[in-house]
């Protein structure tokens, strides 16, 4: 391709940008595409993730009793007396099944394929993130789960 050619093409480019950035912000179509904070909340609820509070308000909060909760943490500790506490370290392309295995081999979770079972299940599995993670061997599934999305 000669010089010419390629300034013609360049030139068109630039004409066709212009030309579309023209007719997008000069008819107004952008106005109002930027959702509140309340709209991108129940946005991401709809789509399935989970959104808490800062840091700062979510220790002024009072959080409501979960009766499921209560009685799932007292049955986990009267199996276990010592709290074992472990970091994982989550490396990109780490499966739920290798996440599993190893809680598991740390004596987080008593069952590897029941906690992937229940990634995969309620989609956690999807949403897993990259990182380091401090888990205990006293925390439900749910909030394993939720320390591993987060």
């Amino acid at each position: 391709m000669n010089k010419a050619r390629l300034q013609g093409l360049s030139a068109g480019i630039i004409f066709t940008t212009t030309i579309f950035a023209g007719y997008y912000y000069g008819t107004g179509l952008f106005v109002g595409t930027t959702p509140t904070a309340e709209e991108a909340k129940e946005l991401l609820v709809k789509k399935g993730f989970v959104v808490t509070l800062p840091m700062e308000e979510a220790k002024k909060t009072v959080q409501p009793k979960d009766p499921d909760k209560d009685s799932m943490e007292k049955e986990a500790s009267k199996k276990n007396t010592s709290i074992f506490t472990y970091t994982i370290k989550v490396k990109t392309n780490m499966t739920a099944t290798e996440i599993a295995d190893s809680l598991s081999k740390e004596k987080i979770i008593d069952d590897a394929a029941e906690f992937e079972a229940y990634m995969n299940d309620r989609e956690f599995s999807k949403k897993i993130q990259i990182g380091e993670f401090v888990v205990t061997n006293n925390m439900t599934y749910r909030q394993l789960a939720n320390t591993l999305t987060h």
